[in-house]
């Protein structure tokens, strides 16, 4: 009896030993946390187009004359801020359907609108599903026109906005690996937080998504160069007030961009030339609006307005220290189409072009990080345009200079 006891617990003891090793043969879920605290301050001699407390800088306003002669925006700022302090979660997970998988959280003070300034807002929230040669991501991302390997590395806060894209979307993005080196995706994706300029459901009421294919040569880290080729659907408007009667009026808008990188030892070079019918939800200058041919109230079809954006980046380490510069020209290319004012949705479509030169300095030790830039951007605004909205004659250019001291906490 008691040898029979015996063998029955020693039986037991080996199943759950036997379950034990099992369990601790699984994968784990494992949650890593990351990011950093910002502090800034920053120093404008130009009232300028901006959001979030100046955080987000675009350039500055069209010159303002008083009565006396006197441009009023010529005026001295100072702003300090933390809105960019940043937190997130790096979660990795078992295998499923033959995919190592992953996901990401990320968050910062930044929020969605200048009213919201200081309140949470989701920045990244992605699934990751990677096999060997393909990869799946659904989630809240980078817009794919922002390629991770060419984001500039201003020490301001938007990466170089408007010259390069800022957009953060929910989207589905398949990413597949042919051959070494090369890298094709193919995204769908709906606008968020970062929408086209004017009425806030036009995408969603085009019942299609944003569609957006990218080829890339990748060589490891050192070299990288692509293109990318989109198209977008908005409906602005369901209703036509004077007759009482619905339209589904759908205007379509492409998009373009090629990029490359090259890291060359202790120097990295980034460069990206955008082009595209209103660009404004990647926070770009641009916009849509009626064509003249038809009048305010009718079923009337919509004009494209074209920009061209290109930038250049160049970084280069010297031990702790880093010293760079980045530099950007944008400019408003006018429509195919007769374009006009009434009835019209852009980020200034009276601009004419605007250029930005901005070097830094910054040092790093251990995981702080202390930096200095300073910031000249020069608009140039329309004063005449023809039938198309080309520019035909320029107003004089207006030019502020920011200064942004910086300190980064990183863990």
């Amino acid at each position: 009896m008691k040898k029979s006891l015996f063998i029955t617990a020693f039986s037991v003891f080996t199943a759950f030993i036997s379950v034990a090793q099992e369990q601790t043969q699984k994968p784990k879920i494992e949650v890593k946390p990351y990011g950093y605290v910002a502090w800034e301050t920053i120093f404008d001699t130009y009232k300028s187009v901006d959001t979030r407390d100046g955080e987000l800088y675009f350039y500055p306003l069209k010159a303002n004359i008083d009565a006396n002669g006197t441009d009023v925006n010529k005026k001295h700022q100072l702003q300090m801020l933390s809105l960019t302090t940043r937190l997130g979660l790096k979660i990795s997970g078992p295998d499923v359907l033959g995919a190592k998988t992953s996901a990401m959280v990320e968050t910062d003070f930044f929020a969605t609108a200048t009213e919201y300034t200081r309140l949470l807002r989701v920045r990244h929230a992605i699934m990751t599903l990677k096999w060997q040669h393909s990869e799946l991501i659904m989630g809240h991302y980078w817009h794919p026109i922002i390629v991770n390997e060419v984001i500039p590395s201003t020490l301001a806060f938007g990466a170089g906005v408007p010259f390069h894209s800022l957009n953060r979307s929910p989207q589905i993005r398949f990413t597949y690996y042919p051959i070494e080196k090369v890298r094709l995706s193919a995204t769908a994706l709906t606008q968020g937080y970062h929408k086209s300029m004017g009425p806030a459901e036009a995408q969603r009421n085009s019942g299609l998504p944003e569609l957006m294919a990218q080829a890339a040569f990748v060589k490891n880290n050192s070299f990288i160069a692509g293109l990318s080729a989109g198209y977008k659907w908005l409906t602005p408007r369901l209703y036509i007030t004077s007759s009482n009667t619905g339209t589904h009026k759908t205007v379509g808008q492409y998009l373009f961009s090629v990029f490359t990188a090259a890291n060359l030892a202790k120097t990295n070079i980034k460069f990206e030339t955008v082009y595209g019918e209103n660009p404004t939800h990647l926070l770009m200058i641009g916009g849509y609006g009626r064509v003249t041919e038809t009048t305010a109230d009718s079923d009337y079809d919509y004009a494209n307005l074209r920009t061209l954006s290109t930038w250049l980046d160049v970084d280069h380490k010297l031990g702790k220290w880093g010293i760079g510069v980045f530099a950007g020209y944008s400019k408003l290319l006018g429509s195919n189409k007769n374009y006009s004012t009434i009835a019209s949705y852009h980020r200034n479509d009276d601009m004419n072009y605007v250029y930005r030169i901005s070097p830094r300095v910054s040092y790093k030790e251990e995981n702080l990080v202390l930096g200095i830039e300073y910031m000249l951007t020069t608009a140039v605004y329309g004063k005449t345009f023809d039938a198309q909205h080309k520019v035909t004659s320029s107003l004089d250019p207006v030019s502020n200079n920011r200064i942004t001291i910086s300190a980064k906490y990183s863990f």
